[in-house]
Formats: C-alpha cells, structure tokens, sequence
C-alpha cells in the first residue's frame, strides 16, 4: 500500500511538473533590440526537446546580461512564448534577408528559424547532368523565416525560406545564379546559437 502511496505522489509530481519559460509582453519586429521589459515569465507544460526550444526563465540578472547585445531574429506576437533561436547576437544580425522558393523534396523536413544552410543551386535543364553543374551559391547562412505550402509564396510543392546574408557583396552572384536553377537547402549542423 505505502509503495502504491509513493508511486502515485510520484506521478502526480510528474503530470503537473512545469517548465517557466519568457513570453512577450507585445509584439516585436526583427532587428529591434531584446529590452527586458519585452518579457514576462510564464509556467508552461513541455516535455522532451520542446524544453530546449524557448527560452527558459532564470533570474533579472541572467536575462539582462542574456540580452545585452541581442535583438529580435524574427517578428513575435504579443503572448508568443519566445523561441531561444529568436535572440540573435546585433552583429549577426547585420546584412539583409534574402527570400528563396524551395521544393519540399529540396530541403530538410524539418527546417526552422535558426538553423545554418548552404544554398546550392542546379541547372533546370536536362542537359546539364555534369557532376559539376550543381554549385555552392550561399554558405553557411541563417534561416530566419520558414513559411508553409500553399501560400503566397508558392504552390503547394514548395515552400518559401527566408536566409540572412551577411555580405551584400554576394548578392549579384547569388542572383544570377538562383534565376538559373533549382535551389537546395543543406543543413549545417542545427540550430544556430
């Protein structure tokens, strides 16, 4: 009886465990910088990596110093709980965003905000199957907006990803060469920090 009597305190404790996490007070556009009156900590329920994606509550002391030198990666709504990913350092957050048109098959599934790419692009045309046709356009550059099929952006075969470019320089390339391909996305590695 009393292990009956632990066992179930135990899993009481575990259903009603949370997590507190920082939401948004109102919203926030890209680019403006992170004030520590934009959030207030809220107790949420999440379980297994869900924990690690927002940002977790800790101390004033902690967040001002978290917030120093951040500004907002991506637009938030008022209430939103805010995504770790949407803090970026101001230095990284220089250059502009360069909208792409992606088929699903020519990206990670399960690509978000945050996350590293290499822009690759290949010729359209049968004719180019060399093994050199396909090119590096892009490297290493952050994903900032990841938006579903079916909209605006496109048909329901694609979706549109938004990446951030630090070096303007490398637009006109860049363009050119998008204009005469397919692109691809290839994940460097996860979420950036």
């Amino acid at each position: 009886m009393a292990v009956c009597v632990v066992l179930g305190g135990l899993l009481v404790a575990r259903v009603s465990e949370t997590t507190e996490v920082w939401a948004l007070r109102a919203d926030v556009r890209a680019g403006e910088p992170v004030e520590v009156g934009d959030l207030v900590p809220v107790d949420v329920r999440l379980v297994g990596e869900a924990r690690s994606r927002y940002l977790a509550a800790g101390g004033a002391d902690a967040l001002a110093s978290r917030v120093t030198s951040a500004v907002w990666g991506r637009d938030l709504v008022a209430g939103e709980l805010v995504p770790a990913a949407a803090l970026v350092d101001a230095a990284a957050a220089e250059g502009v965003e360069l909208p792409l048109q992606v088929a699903h098959a020519s990206q990670p599934p399960d690509l978000r905000e945050g996350h590293r790419v290499d822009v690759w692009v290949a010729p359209d045309d049968a004719a180019s199957e060399r093994a050199d046709a396909a090119r590096r356009v892009l490297e290493d550059v952050v994903v900032v907006a990841v938006h579903g099929s079916g909209t605006a952006w496109g048909d329901a075969t694609t979706r549109g990803v938004v990446v951030r470019v630090v070096d303007e320089s490398l637009l006109p390339r860049a363009l050119a060469a998008l204009g005469s391909g397919s692109v691809t996305l290839v994940r460097r590695g996860g979420a950036a920090s």
